[in-house]
């Protein structure tokens, strides 16, 4: 979703920032399981879109929001429809890479899941925040994936451009009941260093993507637990 700062940044990479930021991360994350009987208990969305939008960060190190927040359903998102059809655009090698980046809110079953996200300009960085707040049944889902075997490392071609990829899953810290996080490193005609944690908690789920040649782990984590603290105080 950092449509917001793709003009300074090449198709392909912004195509991937974004895949990374709507779509969460990879595997090897920590995670503290939630009942069935707390999971069943919620037969429908917890949050609507405004009760979300109410919980977005209002500040990234003291810069408000680069453009306006987006609310609704996550499918009909307007940061949404420009990431899938940037998406569309990049040419994968190997071809079974297409989706290393990406994890269950890929799914359509997602598109009518209640939505909001910010993004922000942190210094050369870019920075956003998404939340959905799906049904119970679908919390888990949300975070299901594996890296195909064979694309930690692939190719991208866009517009006459090409570029390479790293990929590395890195453990998650603590966040709710469930988190990831992902490393996505850009080279070739230009270069970007991508950080994504995904999590899940009550009646939620939460990413928070920085991208940027100065973009660090550190700082990923550190906002990805400001923001789930600010999420959690405003959504009692």
């Amino acid at each position: 979703m950092l449509h917001v700062h793709s003009s300074r940044m090449p198709g392909a990479i912004a195509a991937i920032a974004i895949a990374a930021a709507v779509a969460g991360c990879g595997s090897g994350g920590t995670a503290a399981k939630t009942t069935k009987a707390s999971q069943d208990a919620q037969a429908g969305p917890a949050y609507t879109a405004a009760q979300l939008r109410g919980a977005l960060l209002t500040s990234v190190n003291g810069a408000r929001p680069a453009a306006p927040v987006e609310s609704g359903d996550y499918g009909s998102l307007p940061g949404v429809k420009a990431s899938r059809q940037s998406l569309s655009g990049v040419k994968i090698s190997p071809a079974k890479c297409a989706t290393a980046t990406a994890t269950g809110l890929t799914s359509a079953k997602f598109n009518r899941v209640p939505a909001t996200v910010a993004t922000f300009r942190d210094g050369a960085d870019g920075v956003s925040e998404v939340l959905l707040a799906p049904p119970a049944s679908m919390l888990t889902a949300a975070l299901v994936h594996k890296i195909p075997a064979g694309c930690y490392h692939y190719f991208a071609r866009v517009g006459g451009r090409s570029y390479s990829y790293q990929i590395k899953a890195e453990p998650a810290p603590r966040i709710g009941d469930a988190a990831s996080e992902l490393n996505v490193r850009a080279s070739g005609d230009a270069s970007a260093n991508i950080w994504t944690v995904l999590y899940r908690a009550r009646g939620m789920v939460g990413a928070v993507t920085v991208v940027g040649q100065d973009a660090s782990r550190a700082g990923a984590e550190a906002l990805a637990k400001m923001a789930y603290a600010h999420a959690q105080k405003s959504l009692v």
